[in-house]
């Protein structure tokens, strides 16, 4: 322990004695990284679209859309450029990192030659091995791996929660992601050894890294350990520090709270983005420690009037961004948008308490202040509509049934169990008469199976008659040809597709579109808007991205908690202070 804190506190020094150093490189990174990477990507998707023939991708025309030999090449081209940019982003941190360490000269454009002399390796059989390394390390990647290009990389909410609402899958989802992080901190120091030793190669530096962290596993853990909760506690503290100010001027001086607010939020953005590189460059700093047992600190050549010179040039830089964003934020405060119109929708009705798909989800989701409460209905074996979202029976029932194979009325016989609770399974005309009763309305998915009666939009169209719901319902499906002909029936019914996937703008002629969160981009939003077209987002079940999307006031959030989400619509008023806010956009750089 006493060695891990010497390693902390000699990789401090080296980072405070060639801060300059390390704000150039930053810079240029950040620089490189909106300039060519973002734009870049942006043009490949639109060539790739155009190629194709494709308006945007989606989950039912992905795999002929990625058969493309064009597209193929295209991805392979991103791929090496995104693997090419981290081997850049951290291999320069790395080599300062051990200059620094032994005392060494060295300048920007030489460390640049000696990481081009090995880019060779990304055009041979090599570069699958850092691939693999790279694929390894995502579970870590927004903490021991801190890379601009991985920050917003996860798994879908929508595949995480499938995993884990069943034994085995929360069994499966925690055995692979135990293995994927003990293999990737065994790996973690491939990328070291690559871009330091001139003539090893990606595979003998895998290799390597296995080896030592056999044995010095343990000082690796703690070090990184030492590095996140310190890291953390720092961010902490700031934050509550610069926030108190603001506290006290809204109950002593509130006609100063606003500018205030632009301030503390402006100098907290800049301090987030300061500790974010300042954890990528310890990252380097121990890695390149433990790797190569170099604790000893190197000495600084640069005249003190040299350096005086650049602070004051860094002085005058943060004014002027501190400046900006100050405005920037006032601006935006003062414009958000609060009691957002985003509409609360219960998720297969309100399933804490409830099992999903059924009458008493339906009044409990009611009860929380839904405002719409999302079904799945299906059409059984003698044409009625079912409401249940599986094909089979085996999750919710323990049975091998299939719904499409059943009549209603054997459905209604079977009790449904979930997470200790047990129903019964409802029709489509139960649920609506109930949720007639609550005074909600419901937003009705069709999940299609593959043995539906030709009139099966005609016989929902009748029933949603029936109860004269037509003007208030909403009708979606992950069947987006089905759909277009819903809106062409009935053209006053809203009518919206699902996509569990789509990158590229909208074409479909209908009212909204049901869209799993990780896809959801601000052109995307902001299209919908212009259309105009509603947008639901699927399923938030985080204050924090239920948060994000309030802000945003899209059209509808589906939640498993529309008790929670209430609340945080209605904490957004125009009486909430400004701490508040404040505390929410921070809450999303967290």
């Amino acid at each position: 322990m006493h060695q891990a804190g010497q390693v902390m506190q000699q990789a401090l020094r080296n980072i405070y004695n060639y801060c300059l150093d390390y704000v150039q490189v930053f810079a240029l990174i950040r620089i490189f990284q909106f300039l060519c990477i973002i734009p870049v990507t942006s043009i490949a998707l639109k060539l790739m679209l155009r190629i194709t023939g494709y308006t945007h991708i989606t989950e039912q025309n992905w795999q002929s859309f990625v058969a493309h030999p064009l597209v193929i090449a295209m991805i392979c081209l991103l791929i090496l450029l995104f693997l090419l940019f981290i081997y850049y982003e951290m291999g320069f941190l790395f080599l300062m990192a051990f200059h620094q360490q032994r005392g060494m000269r060295y300048r920007f454009f030489p460390l640049w030659q000696q990481l081009n002399r090995k880019v060779i390796y990304f055009c041979s059989i090599q570069v699958v091995f850092l691939i693999g390394y790279i694929a390894l390390l995502l579970p870590l990647a927004s903490f021991l791996l801190p890379l601009t290009l991985t920050q917003t990389i996860a798994l879908p909410q929508f595949l995480t929660e499938e995993m884990m609402s069943s034994r085995a899958g929360r069994l499966a989802y925690t055995v692979v992601a135990s293995i994927a992080v003990i293999i990737g901190i065994r790996s973690i120091l491939t990328l070291p050894i690559f871009t330091i030793q001139p003539n090893i190669s990606i595979f003998r530096s895998l290799v390597q890294s296995w080896r030592f962290s056999k044995r010095g596993l343990f000082e690796l853990v703690v070090l990184l350990a030492m590095l996140l909760a310190g890291h953390l506690f720092v961010m902490l503290g700031i934050t509550v520090i610069s926030l108190f100010p603001l506290y006290l001027i809204e109950r002593i001086m509130p006609s100063a709270a606003l500018v205030t607010a632009g301030l503390t939020l402006a100098f907290l953005e800049i301090v987030f983005v300061v500790l974010f590189s300042l954890l990528q460059a310890m990252f380097s700093q121990i890695m390149v420690a433990i790797t190569y047992n170099t604790p000893v600190l190197g000495k600084v050549s640069m005249a003190v009037r040299h350096r005086n010179r650049y602070y004051k040039l860094l002085f005058v830089i943060s004014c002027i961004i501190f400046s900006v964003l100050s405005v920037m934020n006032i601006q935006s405060l003062e414009k958000s948008v609060y009691a957002p119109d985003t509409k609360i929708i219960a998720h297969r009705g309100y399933v804490a308490g409830n099992v999903e798909n059924t009458i008493s989800g339906i009044v409990s989701a009611a009860n929380a202040g839904a405002d719409l409460i999302e079904i799945d209905i299906q059409q059984t074996a003698d044409g009625k509509f079912v409401v249940f979202h599986d094909r089979t029976l085996r999750r919710l029932a323990g049975k091998s049934g299939v719904i499409a194979n059943m009549t209603l009325s054997e459905l209604q016989t079977l009790t449904i169990h979930q997470n200790g609770y047990s129903d019964k399974i409802a029709s489509l005309e139960d649920c609506i008469e109930i949720a007639k009763a609550l005074d909600v309305a419901l937003l009705i998915e069709l999940k299609v199976h593959g043995q539906e009666t030709e009139d099966i939009l005609p016989q929902l169209v009748e029933t949603l008659r029936k109860y004269k719901v037509l003007d208030t319902y909403y009708v979606q499906s992950a069947d987006g040809q089905k759909m277009m002909q819903l809106k062409k029936l009935v053209p006053h019914l809203r009518v919206g597709i699902v996509y569990a996937l789509n990158i590229g703008p909208m074409e479909e002629q209908v009212d909204f579109i049901a869209l799993e969160a990780s896809w959801v981009t601000e052109p995307l939003i902001e299209e919908l808007k212009q259309r105009p077209m509603d947008l639901f987002v699927w399923t938030l079940n985080d204050d924090r991205s239920l948060q994000i999307f309030m802000e945003k006031n899209i059209s509808g959030i589906i939640t498993d908690h529309p008790d929670i989400a209430r609340e945080l619509r209605a904490k957004q008023s125009e009486h909430q202070y400004f701490l508040q806010r404040v505390l929410h956009r921070l809450r999303f750089i967290f």
